[in-house]
């Protein structure tokens, strides 16, 4: 198991008090998976939300019929991915899937919407950053689609 030291140099909780991460902690589970396994599928219900350990993560999403596509890759220790299972409709957005042997931090969402809800300012922390993450990746995806436009625009 992970302490709540290193859970609060993950990137969602550092604003967190230790009970506020020990209870985190308390409905949480470390999973290892195999280079190439599927974590979860977008459509899923979001059911955990994940805290990368060591390893890495391809995300992907598929547009209708045509084939998934990559849009982000989790490398960073303490960086947090399935996001949607703190947000309704609570299903996952991307598949996740490994991208060489990865450990991950699961945390059952459930628990910590509740927890969330009954301290009001722990609620209002997390969401605050979890805010500040998405719109930095948005920002990120932003950049590498203009940066491959800029690529693929014919000369003329």
């Amino acid at each position: 198991m992970v302490s709540s030291e290193w859970l609060k140099r993950a990137e969602l909780f550092g604003s967190l008090e230790e009970p506020q991460l020990n209870a985190l902690l308390s409905n949480a589970q470390v999973k290892s998976f195999p280079e190439g396994e599927t974590i979860f599928r977008q459509g899923d219900q979001a059911i955990y939300l994940y805290i990368l350990i060591e390893g890495g993560i391809n995300l992907t999403v598929r547009a209708g019929e045509k084939p998934d596509f990559m849009t982000s890759k989790i490398e960073k220790e303490g960086a947090v991915f399935g996001m949607p299972s703190l947000l309704e409709p609570f299903r996952y957005n991307v598949t996740a899937i490994s991208l060489k042997p990865t450990k991950v931090l699961m945390i059952r969402a459930e628990c910590m919407r509740k927890n969330m809800e009954s301290d009001p300012m722990m609620g209002r922390e997390v969401m605050e950053k979890l805010a500040s993450i998405y719109f930095n990746r948005l920002n990120e995806m932003r950049q590498g689609i203009s940066n491959l436009l800029k690529v693929l625009r014919p000369k003329t």
